[in-house]
């Protein structure tokens, strides 16, 4: 996460979309009675130390500031709460704040000093009277506040508005996913849907603030930010917000006929007569912004720009490799893919054709989503039972929503789990088989649903590394070509293709926000490589509108190939993968040198083991 609790909004929208302690916090599918406590159960190591009565002391007081903090972050607005639990009032959620928080200075100030107390009472802890798995929590935990505290003079350099993950977009496609289970869910629900034109009013104050400070964003940003907002306001009479909102409370048994009618009423009212006028309002705002921009380059051109993109780098990458090593990193994969996909094509001229192909129906989704399933069990440690839809992003949205994506499961509900598949024509060619790979199994629907299950402290759901997860998902999805059926140089190509798109993506996006690139020099890189000269614009653009998003990607996704070529290459033949797979799972989405502190202790205990 880029701030610890801050910028509510756009914050708990990242974590939702796409995340061992000693009495770590248990919580059932559903418990049996109202007001059910956040329990916790012994099931840990002890730790070591002479004075065994002062470490339980120590673990007890360590499991109760975890557990508060998490209740105290949650319960800040219903709209979290109603993000993290599916029955929230079971688990003592009562008459949380309706508030969407808001993009001002003060808030942003207020969350830094929160972080600051979190962090200060983290560390009067004993960190030796701890036990392993409440060491991982408090290093990932420790860890996270003080990177959070580093974005703390950075406060004009957040963007709430890119054309593919902004507030414009997650926050309705969000709003589809909100679970109405009682009564008293359609209420919450009404209830934080009217502050949406207050929230985005809050956001364009913002943006014409960094305007007028020379940090406001490109006409061609602005474009398709207005493009999006004329997309989702086009559709009125069967906009999706009162479509969704229908069919949900339509299920309901504990409200009657004329409270469903007069419910139905005031949504269709809101969404017609509130948000789509916010909408309209954006788009006027955002025109009058057009022409103000003094920098359509990368951050590097603002002052402190290099320092605040080492920070979004750390932050989405979830590594602790500075961008020059990164760089290196990227140039020597580079030189590899390319040479790799030379030799294969100099080998077999019809590799491009064969990409695509599979022996098996790839137009199902459900079809792939067994065939994987039941493919992964021989690499993969036994997941959980999941149940799961695969449904068709809204028309309203799917423009500028992501090719596809998957829905963090509710902490007590974990086996509804929700994938999307954009079907707009942007993406009629799409391989489904990779996509599917990446968001089911085995990437973040498996993931998420084999992390949830172990148990681990609750605080862990609201630390969600978008390094770990998406490099995971990536890492799924190259891994899942293994079993295609396809021969092994049709696999190596798909291979090396994927991974020379991330090391263009990558390499351009140092260049533009690290080494200040300009668009011809971008452009020029790219036609370097062997791409046509006009998807350039298209990919400066997309990189100036989300800087270090492909990093989160591919450098999470080589941070995990890395540490398995090391256990390949020390281990021999005892190398064994779903042991390794079952140690990164285990673990959970963690600061990657937290996780590779852990992988040498298990790189040892294998070599002794062997």
């Amino acid at each position: 996460m880029k701030k610890f609790n801050q910028k509510f909004l756009s914050v708990l929208l990242l974590i939702v979309l796409v995340c061992t302690s000693c009495r770590s916090v248990t919580i059932n599918n559903k418990p049996d009675s109202k007001d059910s406590e956040i329990t916790t159960s012994d099931k840990d190591n002890e730790a070591n130390t002479n004075d065994p009565e002062e470490a339980t002391a120590e673990q007890k007081k360590f499991d109760t500031f975890t557990s508060d903090l998490f209740k105290e972050i949650v319960s800040e607005s219903s709209l979290s709460v109603h993000s993290y639990f599916s029955y929230p009032e079971d688990y003592g959620f009562k008459n949380c704040p309706y508030t969407l928080g808001d993009a001002s200075k003060e808030s942003f100030d207020e969350d830094n000093d929160k972080a600051q107390k979190y962090l200060d009472e983290l560390t009067d802890f004993n960190y030796d009277y701890l036990t392993d798995n409440q060491k991982l929590t408090y290093d990932i935990l420790k860890t996270d506040l003080e990177d959070s505290l580093n974005f703390s003079d950075f406060y004009l350099y957040e963007d709430y508005l890119s054309p593919m993950s902004g507030i414009q977009t997650s926050l309705p496609s969000f709003l589809g996913e909100f679970e109405f289970n009682a009564k008293s869910d359609v209420k919450d629900y009404i209830e934080l849907i009217k502050l949406i034109p207050d929230y985005y009013d809050s956001v364009m104050t913002y943006e014409t603030e960094k305007a007028e400070k020379g940090m406001g964003i490109p006409d061609f940003w602005i474009d398709s930010l207005i493009d999006s907002c004329n997309e989702f306001i086009s559709n009125t009479d069967n906009h999706f917000l009162i479509t969704t909102f229908n069919d949900k409370i339509n299920k309901l048994s504990d409200i009657d006929s004329s409270e469903k009618d007069n419910y139905i009423k005031e949504n269709t009212d809101i969404v017609k007569n509130s948000i789509l006028p916010a909408y309209q309002k954006m788009i006027s705002s955002l025109s009058s912004l057009k022409g103000k921009c003094k920098n359509e380059g990368g951050l590097c051109n603002y002052e402190n720009g290099k320092k605040y993109y080492e920070l979004l780098v750390r932050d989405l990458t979830s590594s602790d490799k500075t961008v020059s090593e990164i760089k290196d990193m990227l140039n020597k994969k580079l030189k590899k893919d390319l040479n790799s996909i030379m030799v294969l094509s100099y080998k077999d001229a019809d590799l491009y054709d064969k990409m695509d192909k599979y022996s098996f129906d790839t137009s199902d989704p459900d079809t792939i989503l067994k065939h994987l399933l039941g493919e992964i069990t021989a690499d993969f440690p036994e997941g959980y039972d999941t149940n799961y839809t695969v449904s068709d992003v809204p028309k309203d949205i799917e423009k500028y929503e992501n090719p596809a994506y998957y829905y963090i499961p509710h902490i007590d509900n974990t086996s509804k789990n929700n994938i999307y598949i954009n079907r707009n024509e942007t993406y009629k060619d799409m391989d489904l088989y990779p996509v599917l790979a990446h968001e089911g199994f085995p990437g973040h629907m498996y993931q998420t649903t084999y992390f949830q299950n172990t148990n681990p402290d609750l605080i862990r759901n609201l630390l969600r590394y978008t390094g770990y997860i998406e490099g995971w998902g990536l890492y799924a999805e190259l891994y899942s070509f293994d079993y295609s059926g396809q021969d092994k140089d049709t696999i190596k190509f798909n291979k090396a293709m994927q991974c020379l798109s991330y090391d263009v993506y990558c390499l351009a996006d140092i260049g533009i926000h690290y080494d200040g690139w300009s668009r011809q020099e971008t452009k020029d890189f790219i036609t370097s490589i062997g791409y046509d000269e006009s998807v350039g614009d298209d990919i400066f653009e997309t990189l100036v509108e989300d800087p270090a998003v492909y990093l989160a990607y591919y450098i999470g996704y080589l941070e995990f190939t890395d540490m398995k070529e090391t256990a390949e290459s020390e281990l021999g033949d005892q190398f064994n993968a779903k042991a390794f797979h079952k140690f990164i799972l285990d673990i959970g989405p963690a600061q990657f040198e937290i996780i590779k502190d852990r992988f040498d202790i298990w790189l040892s205990k294998q070599k002794t083991t062997a």
